[in-house]
C-alpha cells in the first residue's frame, strides 16, 4: 500500500470530492462495495481456499495474502472516491515475522488498514465466525476468535509458528474524549511468550466511523489517516528482579496507555 498523503486532483472534481453533498453518497457506495465484495468473495475465493488441499498453515498464508490485497485495494477506492486520505510510517516494520502487534481503535477502518499492511492473523470478534458471510475468511485464515477458550494458547501458537498478530487492546473503538483503556491480555500474552511488543499508533482527523456513529454522520473535511509503527517495547525489564507477572502486566499496560496516550497528544 502506497504512502499517500493529502493530494488530490484540482479543479472541479476536487471541489465535488470535498462537498458533503458527494460524500454522503459517496460513503454509501464505499459501505455498500464492501458488503458486495463480502459475499462475492465468501462465494467463489474463500470457499475455494477453505477447500484447497493443503494444510492448513499454508492455507492461511493464502487466505491472508488475499484479504490483505482486497483490503490494500479497498482503501484505494475510498480514497479514490475522495472519503479519506492516509500516510504511513515505518510500516516496514510490520513485515518482521513473528511479531505482537498493538494498535488503539480509534475508527471502524483501522482493521481494514492494518490488514492491508501485514499477511498477520488477528484477534477478531466472535459474530464473524457466526455470520455466513465472513465465516468461511476468518476460519481459511485461522484468525483467533476473542471468545474462543482457548484463546492464550491459540496466540502463543501463532507466535510459535513465525507468525504475526494484531491486537486491539481496547477490545472496541476508542471513546472521543475519553481516555483509553487497555485490557491487560496482550501485556500477560507478551511477558508469557517472552516477546517484544510492536506499537501501531492510528490517528484519524477529524474523527469518523466512531462507534454508534451511523454512516451517513460524516466529518465536514474527509478524514486523513496517519499510521505509524513506533518501536519495539522491551518486555522483559517488567519481569526483572522476580517482579510477580500479574503485577508486571499492570504496569506494562499502564506504561503501554501512556505511550498512545502522548504519541496522540503530539502535533
Amino acid at each position: 500500500m502506497e504512502s499517500l498523503g493529502v493530494s488530490a486532483p484540482i479543479g472541479w472534481w476536487r471541489k465535488l470530492r470535498l462537498s458533503r453533498a458527494w460524500r454522503v453518497p459517496a460513503t454509501g457506495i464505499g459501505f455498500a462495495l464492501f458488503g458486495l465484495g463480502g459475499v462475492v468473495l465468501s462465494l467463489s475465493v474463500f470457499p475455494i481456499l477453505y477447500f484447497m488441499p493443503v494444510k492448513q498453515a499454508q492455507r492461511a498464508v493464502y487466505t491472508r495474502r488475499v484479504i490483505a490485497l482486497v483490503f490494500r485495494n479497498y482503501v484505494r477506492v475510498l480514497r479514490w472516491l475522495g472519503l479519506l486520505s492516509y500516510e504511513f510510517h515505518r510500516i516496514e516494520q510490520l513485515h518482521r515475522p513473528g511479531q505482537l502487534i498493538i494498535a488503539n481503535h480509534p475508527s471502524l477502518l483501522d482493521v481494514v488498514f492494518l490488514m492491508g499492511l501485514t499477511h498477520a492473523s488477528c484477534v477478531v470478534k466472535a459474530s464473524l465466525w457466526r455470520n455466513p458471510f465472513t465465516a468461511m475468511a476468518v476460519r481459511a485464515a485461522n484468525y483467533v476468535s476473542n471468545s474462543d477458550p482457548d484463546l492464550f494458547n491459540r496466540c502463543v501458537d501463532t507466535f510459535k509458528a513465525g507468525h504475526s498478530l494484531i491486537i486491539f487492546p481496547e477490545g472496541t473503538r476508542t471513546k472521543p474524549g475519553q481516555p483509553m483503556v487497555f485490557h491487560r491480555g496482550p501485556s500477560n500474552l507478551a511477558l508469557s511468550a517472552g516477546m517484544a511488543i510492536t506499537p501501531v499508533m492510528i490517528r484519524c482527523e477529524p474523527a469518523t466511523l466512531l462507534k454508534n456513529q451511523q454512516w451517513y454522520e460524516i466529518s465536514a473535511l474527509p478524514p486523513h489517516y496517519t499510521i505509524r509503527v513506533l518501536p519495539d517495547v522491551a518486555t522483559a525489564p517488567y519481569l526483572a528482579d522476580g517482579q510477580m507477572q500479574s503485577m508486571a502486566a499492570r504496569q506494562l499496560t499502564r506504561d503501554l496507555v501512556e505511550l498512545f496516550t502522548q504519541q496522540l497528544q503530539q502535533r
